[in-house]
């Protein structure tokens, strides 16, 4: 009877904590990605910091970027011993193997196989099933007979408990360890070599992947068969608290929180908060659940990820990469949205949501909570607002007098009133004054006086209501000739500031201000100007918001987001005026679609690409996307709300983003920047490898390697990781080469390699630091030393005989080169080209002349550089040439490479503006976007590696 109310119990729990899956959004790596088979048996992380897979057809090593594979390659006894991989465990520099045919020992520094004769001696070619490091410099070892511990330093091997076949060890609270054999459980005193005592639990098997987790804090774990059973240490006894199919792995996150595996039913978590076990099963519906329902092991790291090996590939859940929670439409589902495309949402006293879409309005109760919501889709016909079932819902408003306003794309405007029973719906009628301009209607506002503004397709409606409540419209829309009308009758926002002021943002109109006095009604008009650069910078406006310092944004269409400015002088743009901000200045996307600010007054921007966060005082963003758990598609304009509680909702294209930037845990690993693989000509170099007669590296690369590259080939590329698994992309590194950079280089983890090539004899350092997901950097470099050999033609006497050679040269050929003098090619301040010092043609020579003549021509004139999207191939095409001649052309006769070439136009270009005093309205990142650079970082770097000075900088000098 007993049983039969566990299993009841554990049914019950798991149709209640099903939905709580969705919870953990596992990414997935499979043999396509790399890992070299996808039955991933075992999970470690070294003493290094790299994460080492085993697999059933090989040994995986993993930087956070890329997977190195070990196999075994048959008559080679520096390759591991075999590909079936059983057991994994990590000592200080050493990797331990256990494999079907025994086992290997990897040195994590060299990556090479330790010879280990004294081990191979006793395991010979038998199957290695457990490995265990006890953090005191013991192995613990069993294959199918017998049973070890290895001393990790000396290798030293001892046969231990060899009357039991041990499954599972782990350390305990002091000397004492728990060992699961299958005599039973055993605590055991290896100082003494003595079983304390036996705990009859029952047979642990090693096929069965037992396990017995120890914490700090003296709790024990085990998984025994079906079985997961609890230390009572008051009773010194083990309890069962759950019961599941073929039980394995377990470990631990920093919140306490126990996830174990299960053969057969997935992963299972144990909440520290609630006491619960709360099942995570595989969906194949869901391309964010666990890949299988079959778990070999899991393992949660020190950044509280939790990786999962799967019969069907490597499971990770990164708490980084899901901040961002949703709702969509699933047909299958009846308790999710009915359209994924959200116009609008609105929340309501008693906390509902009401969410318009494209289809109807849906209402979303989240009492249970955020992760389980209840949605309802709202039928509109019990109140006669058929219509509204179908409906593009634009807008939802409630205001001051209780009266819900819903309005719609082209079905017009509805009203209902549920405490005196009305409702009400308008539409435009032709001839009818005094009905609404459209019925198309799109923004709803009420000001500080109580009135109801509707913004439409065909101009601005006022409200008006007598006391019989009848209602009636005062439309306000353009008129050609009255300079003071709304300028365009487009409408898409309405929206009044803290000093009562009305603003309408309109469909390539720019924005208008409204004036009232008495019962007049004019705009003031707000446009972008070209030559203005502190006008509007796009007269798309869709967006109007004001944050909690009273100041006011404009999200435009296609020129980022616009800051009001007043400095109160009326003969100046009425005292009026804005601050742009747009990709330039790190806006993830041009396009506006809503503003919201969270609690640390950060402004959340949604665009078309995902959120950028910007912080006001320091004038930083920071981008969202879709690896960041961002729904795809773009968001709508205006589909926004912010809760009490600080959580911010965003609606879109594909439903409903939403998240509370209060909660977003700050990833406080500091990172360990490695070097992980140099490269020459594409191909990884080995330790050892000759290259031009030469060894290039003589050990592992790592900080203080040695590097030596012959002059005449010293392409090359080192790739680097940081060692922290946390969304990777989004590290950051900064490197440079001692010698040759006079700045920081910076790149993020999206290519975490560096290039050079052409590099002049001699030494050089190459610096690295990296940064974690959320900005925690590691300010320690570490370093590679580069040597680049000297060839025959450096030798000093050769030097000096080329340099007599030389001046007799430039004796004899004075007057051969004053013919040249009218073929000056570089008549504007552009580089100076030196002729190719190759043995050419004398027709070629004069086609590239003619060549360089067109480039400097498309340069000068043409000034092509502007274009911010220029590229070797635009440029290539546009004097007729190939790429290839072009980069020789330039490497050759000018002296520098294509981006080279064109930054050195883009700098001439923001100098002359610096010095104009008509660009002093114009802000620096402006400066640069219309000079042709494409990020403020670049364009400030690149500036001061030209001039030696910030554009800030320079502006000052010349301004003052």
């Amino acid at each position: 009877m007993r049983n039969n109310y566990t299993i009841l119990i554990i049914g019950l729990l798991m149709t209640v904590y099903c939905s709580w899956s969705q919870e953990y959004k596992f990414q997935h790596f499979s043999s396509v990605d790399g890992i070299s088979h996808n039955e991933v048996r075992k999970i470690i992380k070294d003493d290094k910091g790299f994460f080492w897979f085993g697999t059933q057809n090989g040994l995986n090593r993993y930087d956070g970027y890329r997977f190195k594979r070990y196999k075994h390659i048959p008559d080679d006894n520096t390759s591991i011993i075999g590909d079936k991989i059983y057991a994994l465990t990590s000592s200080e520099d050493k990797l331990w193997v256990g494999t079907l045919t025994g086992l290997s020992v990897i040195n994590t520094i060299t990556l090479e196989v330790i010879p280990t004769p004294n081990i191979l001696k006793s395991v010979e070619n038998n199957s290695v099933y457990q490995l265990f490091c006890d953090g005191s410099n013991n192995i613990w070892m069993s294959t199918k007979n017998n049973n070890y511990t290895i001393d990790a330093e000396s290798l030293e091997i001892n046969p231990i408990l060899q009357d039991y076949n041990i499954a599972c060890v782990a350390k305990g609270l002091g000397k004492y360890y728990w060992i699961g054999t299958d005599k039973g459980l055993l605590q055991y005193d290896l100082e003494n070599a003595r079983i304390l005592k036996t705990y009859d639990i029952g047979s642990f098997d090693y096929f069965g992947l037992n396990k017995i987790h120890s914490n700090s804090y003296g709790e024990v774990w085990i998984t025994i068969g079906d079985k997961i059973l609890r230390y009572q240490s008051e009773r010194d006894r083990f309890i069962e608290v759950y019961s599941s199919n073929s039980l394995n792995s377990i470990s631990e996150n920093r919140d306490g929180d126990i996830f174990f595996g299960s053969y057969g039913d997935g992963l299972l978590k144990y909440s520290r908060a609630t006491g619960l076990f709360e099942p995570i099963i595989a969906n194949p519906s869901d391309h964010h659940s666990i890949s299988s329902n079959d778990v070999y092991d899991v393992y949660v790291d020190e950044e509280n990820i939790v990786w999962v090996g799967t019969q069907e590939g490597l499971d990770y859940y990164d708490y980084s990469r899901h901040r961002f929670n949703s709702l969509i439409h699933l047909p299958e589902s009846k308790n999710s949205l009915r359209s994924s495309f959200v116009q609008t949402m609105f929340q309501d006293k008693d906390g509902n949501f009401w969410i318009g879409t494209r289809e109807g309005i849906d209402c979303v109760d989240f009492k249970k909570g955020y992760t389980n919501p209840k949605i309802t889709h709202i039928n509109m016909e019990s109140k006669g607002f058929e219509l509204l079932n179908s409906s593009y819902i634009s807008s939802i408003f409630r205001d001051s007098k209780e009266r819900l306003w819903i309005a719609t794309m082209s079905n017009g405007l509805f009203m209902t009133h549920e405490k005196s029973n009305t409702y009400k719906h308008f539409t435009h009628r032709n001839n009818d004054l005094s009905s609404i301009a459209s019925s198309s209607v799109r923004a709803i506002l009420e000001d500080h006086l109580g009135r109801m503004w509707f913004g439409t397709g065909a101009g601005l409606s006022l409200l008006q209501e007598d006391t019989k409540s009848e209602y009636s419209f005062e439309n306000l829309g353009y008129t050609k000739f009255n300079t003071k009308s709304i300028p365009l009758n487009d409408i898409y926002s309405l929206f009044e500031d803290s000093k009562n002021r009305i603003w309408i943002g309109m469909n390539d109109g720019g924005i208008a201000l409204l004036q009232e006095q008495g019962e007049g009604k004019s705009f003031m008009r707000f446009k972008h100007m070209p030559s203005n650069p502190e006008s509007l910078s796009n007269d798309e406006v869709f967006v109007i918001y004001e944050d909690s310092e009273k100041q006011v944004w404009f999200g435009t269409s296609a020129g980022g987001i616009n800051l009001l400015r007043e400095d109160g002088n009326p003969k100046v743009n009425n005292g009026y005026y804005f601050k742009s901000y747009t990709e330039l200045d790190g806006l993830s996307d041009n396009e506006i679609n809503a503003i919201l600010e969270d609690d640390e007054s950060n402004l959340w921007i949604a665009t078309n690409t995902g959120f950028s966060k910007f912080n006001p005082k320091e004038e930083t963003f920071t981008n969202y996307s879709t690896y960041d758990g961002v729904l795809k598609g773009k968001f709508r304009k205006n589909a926004k709300w912010k809760t009490v509680d600080g959580t911010l909702f965003f609606g879109g294209a594909a439903g409903i983003n939403y998240f509370n930037p209060n909660k977003f845990k700050l990833n406080e690993t500091i990172p360990k920047p490695v070097f992980v693989d140099l490269i020459i000509d594409g191909k990884v170099i080995n330790v050892g490898q000759i290259l031009d007669d030469s060894v290039i590296i003589n050990k592992p690369l790592s900080s203080g390697s040695v590097i030596q590259l012959p002059k005449n080939d010293n392409r090359f590329e080192i790739e680097f990781a940081s060692l922290t698994f946390s969304s990777p992309y989004r590290n950051k590194y900064a490197y440079k080469l001692e010698g040759k950079d006079e700045d920081w280089r910076h790149i993020t983890g999206k290519d975490p390699i560096a290039r050079y090539s052409r590099l002049q004899a001699g030494n050089y350092r190459l610096y690295l630091k990296a940064s974690n997901n959320d900005g925690i950097w590691n300010e320690n470099p570490i370093y590679v030393d580069i040597k680049v050999r000297a060839n025959f033609l450096d030798k000093m006497i050769v030097k000096i005989g080329f340099t007599v050679l030389l001046l007799i040269s430039l004796i004899f050929g004075t007057l051969g080169l004053k013919k040249f003098k009218n073929r000056d090619l570089n008549k504007l301040p552009n580089p100076k080209v030196k002729k190719s010092p190759r043995q050419i043609d004398p027709n070629l020579e004069k086609e590239n002349l003619a060549k360089i003549e067109e480039l400097n021509h498309v340069m000068n004139i043409d000034k092509i550089y502007l274009d911010s999207k220029l590229g070797l191939a635009q440029l290539a095409e546009k004097i007729e040439i190939s790429n290839n001649h072009l980069s020789f052309l330039l490497n050759e006769y000018i002296g520098k490479n294509f981006y080279d070439y064109i930054n050195y136009y883009r700098v001439e270009e923001v100098k002359k503006r610096l010095k104009d005093p008509n660009y002093k309205r114009q802000t620096l990142s402006s400066i640069g976007g219309d000079c042709g650079f494409n990020s403020k970082s670049a364009f400030n770097r690149i500036f001061k590696n030209l001039t030696g000075k910030t554009p800030n900088e320079y502006q000052n000098i010349h301004w003052d």
